[in-house]
């Protein structure tokens, strides 16, 4: 298993292995943005499902949003320009890929089993190469 997705794995459980003893209740996400800190604060499968694939993933670092907008949901690829899956790099190369699309597309309702592809890339669309 990658180190990237060791430590994404490792911070989803710790943050919901916490969350589910310090949190009582909270609303789940209901729109296309991303869910608030305290809906992410619920353990994934209490959480209202389907949700919608949260727009503020789009831009941010793969890592990033593994942990954050998109920790519950079942992401099984991050494919970069060159068709490898950043999953499978190491953290030190993984770090510099964004997510420039996510299928399927924002705002999409999924359920928690779901798959989930990113589509990466090193800079934005249109932005040129960093």
């Amino acid at each position: 298993m990658s180190i990237l997705l060791g430590a994404v794995l490792a911070g989803s459980l710790c943050a919901c292995a916490e969350s589910s003893t310090t949190t009582t209740a909270a609303a789940p996400a209901t729109s296309a943005g991303s869910p608030s800190f305290d809906a992410r604060s619920v353990p994934c499968p209490k959480r209202k499902w389907p949700q919608p694939i949260p727009t503020a993933a789009i831009g941010n670092g793969v890592g990033y949003s593994m942990v954050g907008e998109l920790d519950c949901f079942n992401v099984t690829q991050a494919v970069a320009p060159d068709g490898h899956d950043v999953l499978d790099d190491d953290l030190s190369v993984s770090r510099k890929f964004i997510i420039v699309k996510i299928t399927p597309d924002v705002g999409t309702m999924v359920g928690m089993d779901d798959e989930v592809v990113l589509t990466v890339d090193t800079h934005m669309p249109g932005s040129g190469p960093t």
